[in-house]
């Protein structure tokens, strides 16, 4: 029980610290803070489903109702799994915070923000993503599901997608500050100034 209230209320948190970013940098910028793009949607789209199919499984925990596999055999999974959603957790809402009043829901051509590459932008160009696919691999492996499974690996192929585009966009706004940063940070994650 303490699991899943554990569980439902990362989700919760996590989706009400998107929620406020999105109404603070709205309140002080007055400006629409939301990109359009048919990646933009789709992401959104598959993270609701997400978001929907965890928590019908926390409040309803049928085993096999959303093609479930059992892994009873290797708990050391579920428990790396809860590691994972802690950290994407922690690293999603340090992303937020470091943002401010940079923070666009996909890219604002008409809009030029600040590059923000302090906070954990230093070790992470894109740690919002990358929380939010940690966040989601630790919910696969505590409950490891074939729908789950698919939903998560369109999601970080969707992401890579927006992270690329956003790419060109830091690149033709930012110019050589961007490069330099990009040089300095990794994508995803900084390892000994060994980027990935």
């Amino acid at each position: 029980m303490v699991e899943t209230y554990f569980l439902l209320s990362v989700i919760v948190f996590f989706v009400l610290a998107f929620a406020i970013r999105n109404i603070r940098t709205y309140m002080s910028t007055k400006q629409s803070i939301k990109g359009q793009s048919a990646k933009l949607t789709l992401s959104i789209v598959i993270s609701t489903c997400i978001y929907l199919l965890l928590i019908l499984r926390l409040l309803f925990p049928i085993p096999g109702l959303f093609l479930e596999f059992d892994v009873a055999y290797a708990s050391y999974l579920k428990y790396a799994g809860f590691i994972l959603i802690l950290i994407g957790f922690i690293v999603g809402v340090l992303a937020l915070v470091a943002m401010k009043n940079s923070w666009r829901v996909g890219i604002k051509h008409n809009q030029k923000t600040d590059l923000v590459t302090s906070g954990v932008y230093r070790i992470s160009r894109n740690p919002y993503f990358f929380s939010y696919d940690v966040l989601v691999l630790g919910f696969l492996l505590v409950f490891p599901s074939v729908v789950l499974g698919v939903l998560y690996l369109l999601l970080v192929i969707i992401f890579h997608l927006m992270i690329l585009e956003e790419e060109q966009y830091l690149e033709r706004v930012h110019g050589k500050g961007y490069s330099d940063y990009k040089q300095r940070v990794g994508r995803y994650i900084t390892f000994l100034k060994k980027g990935i």
